[in-house]
C-alpha cells in the first residue's frame, strides 16, 4: 500500500527539523548595567558550526543622576553645579561576532571576536538664573540650562566564556574583557529661557567668555553663539573597554 504524505505536513516536518537544528539565545545583563540603570537585551544566533552573531540593544530611561565635577559652570568667578541634579538618558547598540572552539561548537566554552558599539547619552541640567551685561553696562536676565550629548562609537576585540545548563536552556555568558578604540563625539549647549526683553547672548561677549563648563578646562572647543544659546563641540579619540555578565534562555 502506498502512503501519501500531505505536502503541508512534509513542509512542516522539514521546518521543524531545521529549526531544532539551530538555537537562538536571548539574554539580559546581570552585572554593571543594572547598577547604572542601563538595560541590555541581547539576541545571539548561530551562523556557522562555531560562529555566532550577537546584537545588543541598550537603553537607559531618563532619570535623575548626580553629575558633578565636569558639570561645574563658572560664571564671573563663581562656580555653580547645575548638573548636581540632572536627567540622564541613553540608547545604543553592540554587535559582536563570536568564534567558539571547534570541539564544543557554537554557544559553548571560550569565545573571541570583534565587536562594534555605538551609544548616545544625553544630559539635561537644572537651570540657574544668570545676569549678562551689554557694552553699555545694561543688565539682562535669563534662566540658563545646559544640554550635553555624548556619542561613543568604535570597535575592538573581546574574549569571554559561555555555558548552557538545565537541559540546554539556562545560559550564563561572561564577557571577560573587551578592548578597542573609538571616537567620543561631544556637543554641549548653554540655552537661555524666560529671558528679559531684548536678550541676545551675542551682545554679551565678555560675560559669555566668562561662562565656561568644567570640561573646557580639559579640552579646547569651538564655540557657536546665537541669540539664546551657546554650543561647543568636538570629537575626541577614545579608549573602549567592556566586560559583563549576562543570564539568558536558549531555545
Amino acid at each position: 500500500m502506498k502512503i501519501q504524505i500531505p505536502a503541508f505536513l512534509l513542509l512542516f516536518s522539514v521546518c521543524t527539523i531545521s529549526a531544532s537544528a539551530q538555537r537562538t539565545i536571548s539574554k539580559s545583563n546581570a552585572l554593571f548595567g543594572p547598577c547604572f540603570k542601563m538595560i541590555n537585551t541581547s539576541q545571539e544566533v548561530k551562523i556557522a558550526p562555531n560562529l555566532t552573531i550577537q546584537t545588543t540593544v541598550r537603553a537607559r530611561p531618563a532619570s535623575n543622576l548626580r553629575f558633578l565635577g565636569l558639570g561645574t559652570v563658572n560664571v564671573n568667578g563663581q562656580d555653580y553645579q547645575p548638573f548636581g541634579k540632572t536627567q540622564l538618558s541613553a540608547v545604543g547598540n553592540i554587535t559582536e561576532f563570536r568564534v567558539y572552539g571547534k570541539k564544543k561548537g557554537a554557544y559553548r566554552g571560550f569565545y573571541f571576536g570583534p565587536y562594534f558599539t555605538y551609544t548616545h547619552y544625553k544630559l539635561k541640567s537644572a537651570s540657574i538664573r544668570e545676569t549678562f551685561h551689554d557694552a553699555n553696562g545694561v543688565a539682562y536676565y535669563g534662566d540658563v540650562s545646559q544640554v550635553i550629548k555624548l556619542n561613543v562609537s568604535g570597535g575592538g576585540m573581546e574574549i569571554g566564556t559561555q555555558g548552557i545548563y538545565l537541559k540546554n536552556h539556562l545560559v550564563i555568558d561572561w564577557t571577560i574583557i573587551g578592548a578597542g578604540f573609538g571616537v567620543l563625539g561631544f556637543q554641549g549647549g548653554i540655552e537661555a529661557s524666560n529671558t528679559s526683553d531684548n536678550f541676545d547672548l551675542r551682545n554679551y561677549p565678555d560675560d559669555v567668555a566668562n561662562t565656561k563648563m568644567g570640561i573646557e578646562k580639559v579640552f579646547h572647543f569651538h564655540r557657536t553663539i546665537d541669540a539664546t544659546s551657546v554650543t561647543i563641540g568636538a570629537k575626541i579619540p577614545w579608549f573602549l573597554m567592556r566586560m559583563g555578565l549576562c543570564i539568558g534562555f536558549g531555545y
